[in-house]
């Protein structure tokens, strides 16, 4: 009972923490010589919580992040609070906190915590080059990596799981290589020590000034040391080659030109003036996403929009119901050949997930729109339509039914 998993991110190492439980032994293979402090500020929303808990890594998580009390929708100039969600009661309501923390520290909790359980589950400098897979039942898939030296590696697995991204080229050879489409928005984002901010007046919690066309998202992370931001703004297209690049904080303010105060203070304290830049992309949602001893995860499987905070929540979610699925698709010694419970497995995880995904990648879509493609006073008076609204902090990855 063996498998593949493709890309050691968040949904990477939460499907291995995940097989383990369900006692199926995996190996996690990364395309980077070494794995690293990478990205800046993420949510993890009651659900994603509810996921941790059950991965065994909740308590920790708690210990490194912040919970915010409140958080604000305030208009771009004035700093008036249009719209007002306080958080205080989050865990009386939803069964869990509301967290947001430093990607890096997520992803360092999985890694330690999948090390610990399996001290030689990781394989990096493994970049995937191709992908055999005989859709007899039972068959293992073939698969051939590649490393920096370029020696080649080849792996034979009883099943795959592609937790690659965006990018993912088991998407594209297993289900068809569509273009990534570009959302409409380019992103500045860049983390402030909190000291640098002293004198700035900042209330608790997440704060969002909203403009047309033009967002700044806010909000503290390691226990308040930092201040994460982001900034979007909608342009006709993306220019650079690459997806991701360096930018300059001088480019953010010229273009967040004549936002309050607060973001030119949060800007100017950049470190080195320089930030992460990248465009926003996504894929419309498959079909479907599992084809015999194949699953895909997370990016790989639904990427969207991020103006929701479920990216990482929805990867955290897929991990814990594949889990769940496989678990339930039996170990014993009488049951069906292991390739056929893992494909049995895959198919039950696809049609309990898909439904959900589907309707936050397209609410994620239109929730961009809505904060940034009307004048800012409107969302005061307009109905919120927003996770709470929509009931996503309600679900239970661990106790939703399986399909």
């Amino acid at each position: 009972m063996s498998a593949a998993i493709i890309g050691a991110g968040i949904g990477g190492l939460a499907s291995a923490l995940a097989l383990h439980k369900a006692g199926v032994a995996a190996v996690v293979y990364e395309q980077a010589a070494a794995l690293g402090e990478v990205g800046a500020g993420l949510s993890l929303t009651p659900n994603a919580v509810k996921a941790l808990d059950w991965l065994g890594v909740g308590e920790r998580i708690r210990a490194l992040a912040d919970e915010p009390p409140q958080m604000l929708t305030c208009h771009y100039a004035t700093g008036e609070t249009l719209v007002a969600f306080d958080r205080s009661d989050t865990v009386q309501r939803y069964g869990a906190p509301y967290l947001q923390m430093h990607r890096a520290d997520l992803h360092r909790v999985l890694l330690d915590e999948w090390r610990r359980r399996s001290p030689d589950g990781v394989r990096s400098d493994r970049r995937l080059t191709s992908l055999e897979v005989n859709n007899a039942p039972n068959s293992p898939a073939r698969l051939v990596f590649e490393d920096a030296a370029a020696n080649r590696h080849e792996v034979v697995a009883t099943a795959v799981i592609a937790a690659d991204g965006l990018k993912s080229l088991v998407r594209s050879q297993v289900f068809g290589a569509t273009a990534p489409r570009f959302g409409g928005f380019v992103a500045w984002r860049g983390l402030v020590p909190l000291a640098a901010l002293d004198g700035v007046p900042l209330s608790p919690g997440s704060k969002v000034f909203a403009g047309p066309g033009r967002l700044f998202v806010r909000y503290p992370v390691r226990r308040g040391g930092l201040m994460n931001y982001v900034a979007f703004v909608r342009i006709e297209q993306w220019q650079p080659e690459g997806w991701s690049q360096t930018g300059t904080v001088a480019e953010a303010a010229a273009l967040l030109q004549g936002f309050h105060p607060e973001v030119h203070a949060i800007l100017a304290a950049t470190p080195e003036g320089r930030c992460h830049k990248w465009g926003l992309f996504a894929r419309e949602p498959l079909p479907e996403w599992t084809r015999g001893c194949i699953a895909l995860l997370g990016d790989a499987a639904h990427p969207m929009m991020p103006w929701f905070g479920q990216g990482a929540a929805s990867a955290l979610e897929d991990a814990v119901v594949l889990g769940r699925c496989v678990m339930d698709a039996g170990t014993t010694a009488d049951a069906p050949p292991i390739g056929v419970r893992m494909a049995s497995a895959f198919r039950r995880y696809e049609r309990t997930r898909h439904a959900r995904v589907t309707l936050i990648h397209h609410e994620s879509a239109a929730g961009g729109e809505r904060l940034s493609g009307m004048q800012p006073e409107r969302l005061r008076d307009q109905p919120v339509r927003n996770e709470d609204s929509l009931g996503l902090f309600s679900y239970d990855p661990v106790s939703e039914a399986l399909a």
